[in-house]
């Protein structure tokens, strides 16, 4: 992975600087582009990520973002593609983390299937993250925005630097998983970003409005006072900032996200109401969810922690017709537990109900969305089919996920067959937007007559979402 490659197999692999710092001794400093021409011979760097600590997914994913060098210049992406590449579509994979933690040079990406076999050339993207990307000596929202100018500066450098490594930099999809998502579809909506990518496709993308400039101010104010002995946000070091940052993420866990762009400027309150966000979309959309999405953050907690008041107090402060979602979870899961029951609750809100809210605001507006839904279920006791499931499916590469336990157990036949139809459906739409299943060109979404394809232990099909008709509070 960290050198260039020519074999007839495994094509160009290579991890490239995209950005430095605008001034070195400023961790907060803006990124300053770096072109190809401007590096030493070969082009290629050894792998990175920015700081973090273990992620809280790990007990599903395993811990492959622990396993590369850390450091505060991993301005860098990784560079898939096949050999003799020529003109080939790209796709621009951002990673999720919970805002926290991530790396676009993780193992998990590595992916033979949609490089060689699917001819294409794959991106994948670090950016700043927790603290380094969110906070600053001032703790305003042009500050918690740097993970997007760091990523602005990734398309630039893929704009201008991919057709000599095999792309087309006019076929370019930009792709986001959780929290990569929430970034991708920021930058979608940035009118700045119009001509860098021509598809959007979000998944796990969350419901989850920007922090509003008081609750940054707020969350500026613990780091704060957690690193005054030692340094402060611009001087402490390393392990005392991240140690400053679990605090923080303990003292919000359950209160929503630790950390994560603010509303203002290039960031606009109404980012995730949909209706006002996507009048500003400019490309065709791809999303997927996950039919227990919510299970990943919930198993973790006790179920002395779900009550019935507890969940039905969710219900009435997220739905419009909360006995309609109660008729909904008890006839997905009868004799489900107070846990089981908020899971599926919180899924509904942040992922299923709001993709479908999303599609309809984009195709208003006469853009193109396909939607997609899996429900491959993971052989953890409690974890359904979990946020982050169809990674693995996408990517196809199971020997890089061979620590993950939420694998463990699933047999390379429905492994096998389930990436193949994951995989036939992203990449007609990477190619030319047009998702395949079966071979089949796939119809766009249509608000009054809503389909979703859904990707079971079965062959994929098309079907009306089961929680149509359900709404959400906004």
């Amino acid at each position: 992975m960290t050198g260039l490659l020519a074999d007839p197999v495994t094509g160009l692999d290579a991890v490239f600087r995209y950005a430095r710092q605008a001034d070195p001794a400023d961790r907060f400093s803006e990124p300053v582009p770096v072109r190809r021409s401007e590096e030493a011979a070969g082009s290629a760097e050894s792998a990175a990520a920015f700081p973090q600590v273990p992620g809280t997914l790990n007990a599903l994913l395993g811990g492959a973002n622990g396993e590369l060098r850390q450091s505060e210049q991993a301005f860098q992406l990784r560079v898939q593609a096949p050999d003799g590449a020529r003109g080939l579509p790209v796709v621009v994979f951002i990673p999720g983390g919970g805002f926290l933690s991530g790396t676009g040079n993780a193992r998990w990406f590595t992916s033979p299937a949609l490089v060689q076999d699917g001819q294409s050339v794959l991106v994948t993207v670090n950016y700043r993250i927790g603290a380094l990307g969110h906070l600053g000596p001032r703790g305003d929202a042009h500050e918690s925005q740097r993970p997007l100018r760091d990523l602005m500066e990734a398309l630039h450098w893929v704009r201008d630097e991919i057709a000599a490594l095999g792309g087309d930099p006019g076929n370019v999809t930009l792709a986001g998983d959780s929290a990569g998502a929430w970034y991708a579809y920021a930058l979608a909506t940035d009118r700045r970003t119009a001509g860098l990518f021509r598809r959007l496709a979000l998944i796990s993308l969350p419901w989850e409005p920007p922090l509003s400039p008081e609750a940054l101010g707020d969350r500026w104010a613990l780091m704060a006072a957690s690193l005054a002995d030692s340094g402060g946000l611009s001087r402490a070091p390393i392990d005392a900032l991240l140690g400053a940052q679990t605090d923080l993420a303990r003292a919000y866990s359950g209160r929503g996200m630790a950390l994560m762009p603010a509303a203002g400027g290039a960031v606009t309150p109404d980012l995730h109401d949909y209706a006002a966000s996507t009048a500003r979309l400019h490309v065709e959309s791809l999303l997927l969810s996950t039919s227990e999405e919510a299970t990943a953050f919930l198993r973790p907690a006790p179920e002395a922690a779900f009550p019935p008041e507890a969940v039905d107090g969710f219900l009435r402060a997220h739905f419009q017709d909360p006995s309609a979602v109660a008729t909904w979870i008890d006839r997905k899961r009868p004799g489900a537990t107070g846990k089981e029951r908020m899971a599926e609750a919180m899924t509904l809100h942040q992922f299923r109900l709001a993709h479908l809210e999303l599609a309809e605001a984009a195709t208003v507006t006469g853009l193109d969305v396909h939607v997609g839904g899996f429900s491959v279920q993971s052989t953890l006791p409690g974890a359904g089919s979990p946020h982050c499931m169809p990674l693995p499916f996408l990517f196809g590469e199971r020997d890089a996920w061979a620590d993950a336990p939420m694998l463990e157990g699933l047999s390379q036949e429905l492994f096998d067959a389930t990436a193949a139809g994951l995989q036939e459906w992203f990449l007609g739409f990477v190619r030319d937007g047009r998702p395949r299943a079966g071979g089949h060109q796939l119809p766009a979404f249509i608000p009054d007559r809503p389909q979703r394809l859904e990707f079971t232990e079965a062959d994929p099909v098309l079907q009306v979402p089961a929680e149509a008709g359900l709404v959400a509070r906004r």
